[in-house]
């Protein structure tokens, strides 16, 4: 292995021109640093294509994204670098409270992200936030895929279950949840803000696997729901006759030109938006 390299950047994408777009990305965001970039074009799942890219790196940090992803912060690299440093395991999006196989699910105050979203208005993107706290996001459960980094060390340990996940769902609930089952420290960091060319859908596909995460993991996840239906009805001195719910998550959203988002989140902008969820 090349210590040297600082970065192993892997992407699954089987669209020669989604791939070709976040090579070049990737390539001019990470100038300037020690990196690889590994793109696999014939993965059968996620899992599997992960796993055949984190075997082919040399790199001390692990970055797996969408081939959809990008970022217009040219800082992206120390931020990462600064984040590994402290947690094991970082993405986007997320929650602190895993009950099912939709993290989002969990609604406030447990689930976090900030993502940007092309508007169908040409030139604008959608801004949405998610979660009231700070950037950082620490004792995070479980993270959204669509664009994740570890430690090497963190990949070698949790990996990813190609063969309960044989598609391209549920594959990252699965690897951030057992990285927490585990012990390791996860984090959503909001302040890499991407923009995220899908939304993501929850048809058959994903429901199939939305099942399986589930029986595979559903003691613990009963256990989880368990507690936090114990601890809410501590927290009040009524007498319900139901256990009480999570709140749905809130979300708050602004409309930008794209050009203009890096200088929103020079100027603060993002911390001004969550400011808005209190």
């Amino acid at each position: 292995m090349n210590s040297s390299i600082d970065f192993s950047i892997i992407i699954c994408s089987h669209r020669p021109d989604r791939a070709s777009a976040a090579h070049a990305h990737f390539e001019k965001l990470f100038s300037g640093r020690a990196f690889e970039i590994i793109m696999i074009a014939d993965a059968v799942s996620l899992c599997e294509g992960y796993n055949r890219g984190f075997a082919r790196s040399a790199g001390r940090f692990i970055v797996f994204s969408h081939d959809d992803i990008e970022f217009v912060t040219a800082s992206l690299p120390e931020q990462l670098v600064a984040y590994l440093e402290a947690f094991d395991v970082i993405g986007v999006a997320g929650t602190t409270l895993l009950t099912n196989g939709a993290w989002i699910s969990a609604g406030d105050p447990h689930a976090f992200a900030l993502f940007a979203y092309p508007d169908p208005e040409e030139g604008r993107v959608l801004v949405k936030v998610c979660g009231r706290g700070g950037m950082v996001i620490a004792r995070v459960q479980a993270l959204d895929g669509c664009f994740m980094a570890a430690t090497r060390a963190a990949v070698e340990q949790i990996g990813f279950d190609a063969s309960t996940f044989d598609g391209f769902h549920l594959y990252d609930l699965d690897f951030s949840y057992r990285a927490h089952l585990q012990g390791l420290n996860i984090a959503v960091c909001r302040d890499l803000l991407p923009i995220h060319a899908s939304t993501g859908s929850a048809d058959q596909h994903w429901n199939k696997y939305r099942g399986r995460f589930e029986n595979k993991f559903r003691a613990q996840l009963a256990a989880a729901a368990n507690s936090s239906r114990e601890i809410k009805e501590s927290q009040t001195s009524q007498q319900l006759e139901e256990p009480q719910q999570t709140k749905p998550t809130r979300v708050v959203q602004v409309r930008l030109a794209r050009n203009s988002l890096a200088a929103f989140i020079a100027e603060g902008g993002c911390e001004r938006l969550m400011a808005a969820l209190r």
